[in-house]
């Protein structure tokens, strides 16, 4: 007879029959003791990972509620942990005569045998009124999934909400859904990015890379990276016909055909901003924006998140290189504005230097280093470059720099600014942004 199964305390096993009962989906898991949302979210155990974004606790408040039929009732109170109860909002819908009270600590355990850090929606399931915030049936980050405790501080459970609050209905003696904490009363949307490239495929591929990597350089010290359950989501058109771009001015209602496509397909995908990977075909942009607003979803111009840049940052001194169509700032350059600021179009003795460069670097290997085109960009900088800035209005050349680290910020004394790595720094401040705040459990 093995002695060494250990019995789950009759709370846990209470919780345990209630999601057994529903044939609720759940994962049962164990982690140090934990008496705090914070501490417990920063213990829980889920796909591999110790921690769990404090968003996906689940915090209970235990309340005293006083009715009109002079009836004395307990609820349970449940929202995120990085939300603030709203107990005045919270009595309204519980139709209470005098203001909610929490249930003190002494009966609490007469009542239940139990503690804060140990109160759910499960072990007692049908001694409570059961009032859930209504943020809880919006979706955050994956798996979209909850956990709290299992009636005891070392016990845990994850689950889906919906699910949970739906099996409740049959047991707790009412379940009320609605707005029960401070936050603004709006529907949680985390950016979904939708990037067309193709001009070529690797300037979407390091788009990609740039925001992923500025998302994991900020949650990260903060404990706050969960491996893949932390980056976007992300839909990628990689679309030959992009590589038209090169010559917009003769074809530019054969490369509109396919963006415009791609468009409507990514919107109707879900995606909530549209980045183009290219220089070029941002001079598309007012038609992008007018297909994005049909479905409440917003085009962000690579051009136009480096004008802001600029301005912001105070920066003086630079030239434009890229394409001749980009570069000489004129028309259907997507970066015209960027002339108000005093940005210099690049010398026209280099401009058939750079389009042979964007050519050249299109047939490299993907993973090669071409000293060759290497050399090329740096006869470029020195021959049409006078300013102590260049912007690089080409991704072929973001590219080539990915792969010659050193000289990404700084050739020949001048200081490089690559507009494709500061998009991927906006649309990670986009995401990130999104993100609930951090600062919550102080109704425990």
């Amino acid at each position: 007879m093995n002695t060494d199964i250990e019995i789950p305390p009759s709370r846990v096993q209470a919780a345990l029959g209630f999601f057994q009962g529903h044939h609720l989906w759940n994962v049962v898991s164990r982690n140090s003791r934990a008496t705090s949302c914070r501490d417990a979210a920063a213990r829980r155990s889920r796909l591999g990972s110790i921690g769990i974004p404090l968003h996906d606790e689940l915090k209970s408040l235990c309340v005293v509620v006083y009715r009109a039929d002079h009836t004395r009732r307990f609820a349970l109170l449940h929202a995120r942990a990085t939300a603030h109860f709203d107990l005045a909002q919270a009595a309204i819908l519980l139709g209470a005569i005098r203001p909610l009270a929490r249930m003190a600590q002494e009966e609490l355990d007469a009542e239940f045998a139990t503690s804060y850090g140990a109160v759910n929606p499960f072990s007692e399931a049908n001694k409570f009124i059961q009032v859930f915030d209504d943020d809880l049936c919006n979706t955050y980050s994956p798996p979209h999934t909850m956990m709290t405790n299992l009636g005891e501080h070392t016990w845990a459970v994850e689950f889906e909400a919906a699910s949970l609050i739906n099996a409740l209905k049959a047991e707790a003696p009412e379940v009320i859904v609605g707005k029960i904490t401070e936050q603004a009363g709006k529907e949680h949307r985390q950016p979904v990015f939708g990037i067309i490239t193709g001009n070529g495929p690797e300037s979407g591929m390091a788009l990609w890379r740039y925001i992923n990597g500025e998302i994991f350089q900020a949650l990260e010290p903060q404990k706050r990276m969960y491996g893949d359950l932390s980056f976007p989501r992300v839909i990628v058109h990689s679309l030959p016909e992009m590589g038209l771009s090169m010559e917009l001015a003769l074809r530019e209602a054969a490369i509109w055909q396919v963006i415009e496509k791609a468009t409507h397909d990514l919107c109707k995908a879900g995606v909530t901003h549209i980045a183009l990977a290219c220089n070029t075909t941002p001079y598309f942009g007012p038609q992008i924006q007018a297909i994005c607003a049909q479905y409440q979803a917003q085009f962000v111009s690579i051009a136009e998140v480096s004008y802001q840049r600029i301005v912001a940052r105070k920066l003086d001194d630079i030239t434009l290189i890229g394409i001749p169509l980009v570069a000489e700032m004129g028309e259907r350059s997507p970066y015209k504005r960027q002339a108000e600021l005093g940005v210099k179009p690049v010398e026209e003795n280099v401009l058939n230097d750079l389009l042979d460069l964007g050519y050249m670097i299109k047939r490299m290997s993907l993973s090669g280093q071409d000293n060759k085109a290497l050399n090329k960009l740096q006869h470029i900088i020195r021959a049409g470059v006078k300013t102590k800035r260049v912007m690089i209005a080409l991704t072929e050349i973001s590219v080539l720099l990915e792969r010659f680290p050193k000289l990404r910020d700084n050739i020949g004394g001048v200081e490089v600014i690559d507009p494709l790595r500061w998009y991927g720094e906006y649309l990670a401040e986009q995401f990130l942004q999104a993100l609930p705040d951090i600062e919550g459990a102080s109704d425990e």
